[in-house]
């Protein structure tokens, strides 16, 4: 840590420049407060709003942000630095119709490699991830997340992406491309979309992804979509469907869907509804599947979807509550249980879940959030397995301190149950976390995170290994 803290002085003048604020986690009725997402997905940005004009109509929005990430325990320190640009332009005047352009990417560096990595008579580096596998096969370890060009009405009623970009239909591949989707009256609408599936990971140069569906939308009540796609993927080919009818409500919505992937097919049922008189709101779900997904015809590790991983029959089942009452507090309530019916294995077994949370909005102060959460698993014994159990709860505080302040800190354990070998362990994780944001323009924000985490669950291979710290700064402008 010591090493990590000294570079911090050093490293901290690279950071360069971008707005980062990370929008809104909307659930269970309530928004929690922007920077807790900070603590679970790191790296969400604020678009640019002022621009720089490209033309009378038409401007150019871009954000810079550097973000370093600096990571230490016992054994030895990692030093990583990030830059992503995020831009996009207004819509232009193009014939009878419109075109905007839109990308975002970004470039990364271990700026102390792997240094130290010898271990005793073993090569071990206890900072090695995933930044580390991508400079193996790319220097600066480049990616381009979007990159495309938008057609709106240049052909009547049709809007057009071309370049990379992620699908906005009922499935979410990341392609390049090109995604049409033609209106053929208020109510119905046709698509299609062809290309080559994006991995950061895999050469995918000789694999593909075609498909195309339809929707029909009444008066913003009633939603039917399907959707068909060929995948071919590593020599294997899939095919992949999706049915989807959402029936919104006074209150609340129903959804029910039908998923096939080859010969097996996943039934999915959901209702939500809020009480108007009580601000309570229940959640019901329901997903079946009912045949085994053939592991032989699917690619078992597929880079597009988790939905192509191998699993056999099961149904389950899950509710939750959530009430609001005075005035300044919250308590939800949540329950989901799994029966497999076909082959059990280590990833796919019976389980009960059981979860809980309280929050407490506006006190002891306006603008101080605090909640509380805690999580219970029981998973059941399979052959060869014998029952594994997790319990997790955690304290989370965000306060605005002012316009241009916030600060946010918390705590977290988690208890995992498990075989090891012929043995039964038990290992828990304790972490710990602070954070804060300066926003002194509009367009200027400095950030920084501090995180410790502690372990047993590496005492069998070396004690040094039981502390990690990570320290995050970020330093963002836009244009």
């Amino acid at each position: 840590m010591r090493h990590m803290l000294s570079s911090l002085l050093v490293t901290v003048l690279l950071l360069g420049t971008a707005v980062f604020t990370a929008s809104a986690f909307e659930a269970e009725g309530y928004n929690t407060p922007d920077s807790w997402s900070m603590q679970t997905t790191p790296g969400q940005f604020k678009q640019s709003m002022t621009g720089v004009g490209l033309t009378k109509d038409s401007r150019l929005y871009m954000t810079l942000t550097t973000r370093l990430r600096l990571r230490s325990d016992e054994y030895a320190d990692d030093q990583d630095i990030y830059q992503y640009i995020r831009l996009h332009t207004d819509s232009v005047k193009l014939g009878n119709g419109t075109m905007k352009v839109a990308a975002f990417g970004r470039f990364a560096k271990d700026i102390n490699g792997d240094s130290d990595k010898e271990w005793s008579d073993n090569y071990f580096y206890s900072q090695r991830g995933i930044l580390d596998t991508e400079e193996d096969m790319n220097d600066f370890a480049p990616r381009l997340y979007h990159g495309y060009v938008q057609l709106d009405g240049v052909v009547k009623n049709t809007k057009a992406n071309i370049g990379r970009f992620y699908l906005e239909h009922l499935n979410t591949f990341q392609l390049d491309g090109a995604d049409v989707t033609a209106k053929l009256n208020d109510m119905f609408s046709v698509y299609a979309y062809g290309g080559r599936p994006v991995s950061y990971y895999y050469d995918l140069d000789s694999d593909s992804v075609v498909g195309g569906g339809a929707m029909f939308n009444y008066k913003g009540r009633t939603k039917v979509e399907a959707e068909y796609a060929s995948i071919d993927v590593q020599d294997i080919d899939d095919d992949y469907s999706k049915f989807r009818v959402v029936q919104f409500i006074p209150g609340g919505s129903l959804v029910a869907g039908y998923t096939v992937l080859n010969d097996a097919g996943t039934v999915n049922l959901d209702f939500d509804y809020e009480f108007a008189k009580t601000g309570t709101i229940v959640t019901i779900g329901y997903e079946g599947m009912n045949d085994t997904v053939d592991s032989d015809k699917t690619y078992v590790v597929n880079p597009l979807t988790y939905t192509l991983l191998p699993q056999s029959k099961y149904n389950k089942y899950s509710a939750s509550v959530y009430q609001a009452f005075a005035k300044y507090f919250a308590a939800g309530f949540s329950y989901e249980t799994k029966n497999v019916d076909g082959t059990e294995n280590f990833d796919n077994r019976d389980f009960d879940k059981y979860g809980f949370k309280f929050d407490i909005n506006g006190l002891p102060h306006p603008d101080t959030y605090i909640s509380l959460t805690a999580d219970k698993w029981n998973v059941n014994s399979t052959e060869g397995n014998s029952d594994d159990n997790r319990l997790m709860y955690g304290c989370q505080i965000g306060q605005k301190v002012t316009e241009k302040v916030d600060v946010w800190a918390g705590s977290s354990f988690g208890r995992y149950e498990y075989d090891y070998t012929t043995d039964k362990r038990k290992d828990s994780v304790r972490s710990y976390y602070v954070g804060g944001q300066y926003q002194p323009l509009e367009t200027l924000s400095l950030m920084l995170d501090v995180s410790r985490e502690d372990t047993d669950f590496y005492d069998d291979v070396d004690s040094d290994l039981s502390k990690n710290y990570m320290v995050e700064l970020w330093a963002s402008i836009a244009f």
